[in-house]
């Protein structure tokens, strides 16, 4: 039937769970994130008119803090900060 046909082609014969719709979930919003990264990306290069440099520039520095935030965790728990 339709339920057979629908575990063959979408889950490719993996029994349904919730950790299999917990990682179906997790992979779709990864995707969805990457869709509007992509979307971001054409709105710096033909609206800002930023070249492919600036646009890593600035996604450099905007990703900065989240780069520096584990090792600031870790000062953080090994040492008093305030």
């Amino acid at each position: 039937g339709v339920a057979a046909k629908l575990q063959q082609s979408v889950f490719q014969g993996v029994q349904p769970s919730m950790f299999t719709y917990t990682a179906m979930t997790v992979y779709f919003v990864q995707g969805s994130l990457g869709l509007a990264a992509l979307a971001r990306t054409f709105y710096f290069k033909d609206t800002l008119g930023l070249s492919p440099a600036e646009v890593a520039a600035l996604q450099g520095i905007t990703t900065l803090p989240w780069v520096i935030k584990p090792v600031y965790g870790f000062i953080s728990d090994g040492l008093p900060l305030f």
